[in-house]
Protein backbone atom coordinates (compact mmCIF):
# COMPACT_ATOMS: atom_id res chain seq x y z
CA UNK A 1 0.00 0.00 0.00
CA UNK A 2 1.40 3.14 -0.83
CA UNK A 3 -0.54 6.51 0.80
CA UNK A 4 0.37 10.26 0.33
CA UNK A 5 -1.18 12.91 2.29
CA UNK A 6 -3.22 14.12 -1.11
CA UNK A 7 -4.42 10.41 -1.87
CA UNK A 8 -4.05 7.21 -0.62
CA UNK A 9 -3.12 3.70 -3.16
CA UNK A 10 -3.92 0.33 -2.16
CA UNK A 11 -3.68 -2.72 -4.23
CA UNK A 12 -5.34 -5.85 -3.82
CA UNK A 13 -3.14 -9.03 -5.07
CA UNK A 14 -6.70 -10.76 -5.22
CA UNK A 15 -10.08 -10.17 -4.62
CA UNK A 16 -10.32 -11.96 -1.33
CA UNK A 17 -7.77 -9.30 -0.21
CA UNK A 18 -11.05 -6.78 0.27
CA UNK A 19 -11.39 -7.52 3.75
CA UNK A 20 -8.33 -5.76 4.66
CA UNK A 21 -9.03 -3.16 2.43
CA UNK A 22 -12.19 -2.13 3.67
CA UNK A 23 -10.94 -2.11 7.61
CA UNK A 24 -8.54 0.25 6.09
CA UNK A 25 -10.65 2.33 4.55
CA UNK A 26 -13.59 2.82 7.05
CA UNK A 27 -10.79 4.13 9.43
CA UNK A 28 -10.48 6.90 7.00
CA UNK A 29 -14.19 7.59 6.97
CA UNK A 30 -15.60 7.37 10.36
CA UNK A 31 -17.92 10.71 9.96
CA UNK A 32 -21.12 10.07 7.51
CA UNK A 33 -19.48 10.89 4.09
CA UNK A 34 -20.36 10.33 0.20
CA UNK A 35 -17.61 7.99 -1.07
CA UNK A 36 -17.75 7.73 -5.41
CA UNK A 37 -17.19 4.51 -7.07
CA UNK A 38 -15.79 5.09 -9.92
CA UNK A 39 -14.78 1.38 -12.01
CA UNK A 40 -15.29 -0.71 -15.21
CA UNK A 41 -17.73 -2.91 -15.04
CA UNK A 42 -17.13 -5.72 -12.77
CA UNK A 43 -14.03 -4.55 -11.30
CA UNK A 44 -15.34 -4.84 -7.99
CA UNK A 45 -17.47 -1.81 -6.96
CA UNK A 46 -20.36 -3.91 -5.84
CA UNK A 47 -18.01 -6.24 -3.83
CA UNK A 48 -16.25 -3.79 -1.83
CA UNK A 49 -19.52 -1.95 -1.26
CA UNK A 50 -21.16 -4.96 0.64
CA UNK A 51 -18.23 -5.38 2.32
CA UNK A 52 -18.24 -2.18 3.72
CA UNK A 53 -21.56 -2.24 4.70
CA UNK A 54 -21.50 -5.46 6.32
CA UNK A 55 -18.16 -3.97 8.24
CA UNK A 56 -20.71 -1.81 9.21
CA UNK A 57 -22.83 -3.65 10.86
CA UNK A 58 -25.42 -3.31 8.17
CA UNK A 59 -27.37 -7.15 8.14
CA UNK A 60 -29.49 -8.57 5.06
CA UNK A 61 -27.74 -6.37 2.53
CA UNK A 62 -29.47 -6.45 -1.05
CA UNK A 63 -26.59 -6.64 -3.15
CA UNK A 64 -26.32 -3.83 -6.02
CA UNK A 65 -29.43 -2.02 -6.64
CA UNK A 66 -29.07 -1.50 -10.60
CA UNK A 67 -32.91 -2.04 -10.80
CA UNK A 68 -34.08 0.27 -7.48
CA UNK A 69 -31.27 2.53 -8.25
CA UNK A 70 -31.00 3.42 -4.40
CA UNK A 71 -31.13 1.24 -1.00
CA UNK A 72 -31.48 2.31 1.99
CA UNK A 73 -30.18 0.67 5.54
CA UNK A 74 -30.27 1.49 9.02
CA UNK A 75 -26.42 1.35 10.39
CA UNK A 76 -26.27 0.37 13.67
CA UNK A 77 -25.47 3.54 15.60
CA UNK A 78 -28.88 5.06 13.74
CA UNK A 79 -27.33 6.72 11.12
CA UNK A 80 -28.65 5.80 7.22
CA UNK A 81 -26.58 4.46 4.89
CA UNK A 82 -27.53 3.93 1.15
CA UNK A 83 -26.21 2.33 -1.59
CA UNK A 84 -26.58 3.85 -5.38
CA UNK A 85 -26.39 2.76 -8.55
CA UNK A 86 -26.77 5.47 -10.67
CA UNK A 87 -25.64 2.79 -13.89
CA UNK A 88 -29.55 3.57 -14.92
CA UNK A 89 -29.91 7.00 -14.44
CA UNK A 90 -30.08 8.71 -18.28
CA UNK A 91 -29.65 12.38 -17.47
CA UNK A 92 -29.83 15.32 -14.65
CA UNK A 93 -33.73 15.74 -15.10
CA UNK A 94 -33.95 11.87 -14.22
CA UNK A 95 -31.67 12.45 -11.16
CA UNK A 96 -33.31 15.43 -9.95
CA UNK A 97 -36.96 13.56 -10.15
CA UNK A 98 -35.58 10.31 -8.34
CA UNK A 99 -34.13 13.13 -5.42
CA UNK A 100 -31.26 12.97 -5.80
CA UNK A 101 -30.26 16.37 -4.89
CA UNK A 102 -32.82 16.09 -1.58
CA UNK A 103 -31.25 13.20 -0.45
CA UNK A 104 -27.93 14.35 -0.31
CA UNK A 105 -28.53 16.56 1.87
CA UNK A 106 -29.13 14.24 4.93
CA UNK A 107 -26.35 13.07 7.61
CA UNK A 108 -25.82 9.95 6.41
CA UNK A 109 -23.36 7.55 4.61
CA UNK A 110 -23.61 7.26 0.50
CA UNK A 111 -21.63 4.82 -1.66
CA UNK A 112 -22.63 5.39 -5.09
CA UNK A 113 -21.72 3.52 -7.75
CA UNK A 114 -21.31 4.69 -11.48
CA UNK A 115 -20.82 8.20 -10.03
CA UNK A 116 -20.06 10.20 -13.31
CA UNK A 117 -24.07 9.99 -14.25
CA UNK A 118 -24.48 12.15 -11.42
CA UNK A 119 -21.93 14.24 -10.73
CA UNK A 120 -23.53 17.58 -10.76
CA UNK A 121 -25.73 16.27 -7.65
CA UNK A 122 -22.79 14.68 -5.90
CA UNK A 123 -21.79 17.05 -2.17
CA UNK A 124 -18.74 19.02 -2.66
CA UNK A 125 -16.97 16.84 -0.25
CA UNK A 126 -17.44 13.38 -2.03
CA UNK A 127 -14.44 10.86 -1.71
CA UNK A 128 -13.38 9.94 -4.84
CA UNK A 129 -12.21 6.12 -4.98
CA UNK A 130 -11.43 4.64 -8.20
CA UNK A 131 -10.74 0.87 -8.87
CA UNK A 132 -9.07 -0.15 -12.00
CA UNK A 133 -7.96 -3.93 -12.72
CA UNK A 134 -3.70 -3.95 -13.09
CA UNK A 135 -3.80 -7.58 -13.93
CA UNK A 136 -6.54 -10.21 -14.09
CA UNK A 137 -7.78 -10.02 -10.07
CA UNK A 138 -5.11 -7.62 -9.60
CA UNK A 139 -6.58 -4.05 -8.83
CA UNK A 140 -5.55 -1.06 -8.11
CA UNK A 141 -7.44 1.26 -5.44
CA UNK A 142 -6.82 5.06 -5.67
CA UNK A 143 -8.70 7.57 -3.28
Amino acid sequence: MKTTKESSEYILDNMSDITEFVTFFLKKINTPSCIAFSGEMGSGKTTIITQILSKMGVENIQGSPTYSIIQSYALPNQLNCYHLDAYRIENDKEAYQIGLEELFEEKAYFFVEWPEKIKEFLPTNTIWLYIREIEHNKRLITF
